[in-house]
């Protein structure tokens, strides 16, 4: 078996442990909300999700996951024109 290095090992240990790598994608984020609305008993409509998705940017404080409730709002309103 090969081994690598210390600083090699610890390199690739600290890329997989970033606040980046574990982010949620939109999809997983717009299935926590969804969660989040059912357990609720709320109805999971468009608009209840905006909603949520609105008060979630209100609160969030790290900026890499406020960009991916942005890019997921984008995509919400998006998705929710008229003929779209």
């Amino acid at each position: 078996m090969r081994t690598y290095p210390d600083s090699a090992s610890r390199a690739i240990t600290d890329y997989f442990n970033t606040p980046a790598w574990h982010l949620p994608h939109e999809s997983d984020l717009l299935a926590a909300i969804m969660r989040e609305l059912m357990a609720e008993g709320q109805p999971a409509t468009s608009k209840a999700v905006i909603a949520r998705v609105i008060e979630k940017l209100e609160f969030e404080g790290d900026e890499q996951r406020l960009q991916s409730y942005r890019t997921l709002l984008a995509q919400l309103l998006g998705s929710s024109e008229p003929g779209a």
